[in-house]
């Protein structure tokens, strides 16, 4: 199970370090040249951490929907209160509306994406 999860753990890390940081030049960037502002990123970037929960939560036979996305957004206000504590950063309750939309957006195409593929295998 550990192949499963350890995507999760790893993008759980991925977040939690740019989050340390009191500047984050890729979200500059993404915002300047694609015109993704930081709400936006905030549901792709949340959006794939669902993901990753929802693969590895699938193939541990645990998949439930709400639970995915309760912990997806859970830690979203954990890294928002994180945040608080880094200079030049804030808490923004926001952004964890914005990582619980992510959340959902990713559940609703996850179950999509599986429907899909059960009736294209039977």
């Amino acid at each position: 199970q550990l192949r499963y999860w350890l995507p999760v753990y790893l993008y759980l890390i991925l977040i939690f370090y740019f989050s340390s940081q009191s500047i984050i030049p890729v979200s500059a960037a993404l915002s300047e040249r694609f015109y993704l502002r930081p709400y936006i990123q905030h549901i792709l970037i949340y959006a794939g951490l669902a993901l990753t929960i929802s693969r590895a939560a699938n193939y541990s036979g645990n998949n439930s929907n709400f639970l995915i996305i309760l912990s997806t957004t859970i830690y979203g206000l954990t890294d928002e209160i994180h945040q608080h504590f880094v200079p030049g950063r804030t808490f923004d309750f926001l952004d964890v509306g914005m990582d619980f939309i992510g959340a959902i957006l990713a559940v609703t195409l996850f179950s999509l994406y599986t429907r899909i593929r059960q009736t294209n295998f039977h």
